[in-house]
């Protein structure tokens, strides 16, 4: 009985080990990488305000939040119209691709002006993050490169 007492406790033991493993792989999964909540909208709430893009913001972190904020507000009479018809277009494409009967010609087309659309956005923010990262200092410069990588290593690690 004694050998069968210590066997039960010891496949006690393992169960509750490995249970509290994987309970901590699933919560730090969950504190690190929140799962999204319903449909996630292509763009972040703060980028439908008119504010500079939040995978912007995160890079260039908040010591250049002042320079971001002004450097976008510069633009922003040419960079909104792109993105609200950048918006509208996302929309044409998901409804192109759920139209009965499919048409791949709609569906091709409505790609096209999406793809049209990022190519007029796309260089206007590129001039964006050089007027800003122009004004960084080295160490600066150097964190957002971390920070750039650091991004990479994580996304790798949800594939």
């Amino acid at each position: 009985m004694s050998n069968r007492l210590r066997l039960v406790s010891l496949l006690l033991f393992a169960s509750l080990a490995l249970n509290l493993f994987l309970g901590g792989l699933m919560a730090g999964r969950l504190l690190d990488h929140p799962p999204p909540h319903g449909p996630r909208p292509h763009m972040e709430r703060a980028e439908r305000e008119g504010a500079a893009p939040g995978w912007m913001r995160r890079a260039l972190g908040p010591e250049a939040g002042p320079m971001l904020d002004e450097t976008w507000r510069s633009r922003a009479a040419e960079i909104e119209p792109i993105r609200e018809a950048l918006d509208r277009s996302r929309d044409a494409v998901g409804a192109a691709m759920e139209a009965e009967p499919f048409d791949p010609q709609a569906y091709a087309v409505a790609l096209q002006e999406m793809q049209d659309l990022r190519s007029r956005l796309y260089p206007i923010i590129n001039e964006v993050m050089t007027e800003v990262v122009t004004r960084l200092t080295p160490e600066q410069r150097r964190q957002v490169v971390e920070r750039g990588r650091e991004w990479e290593r994580r996304k790798a690690g949800r594939e």
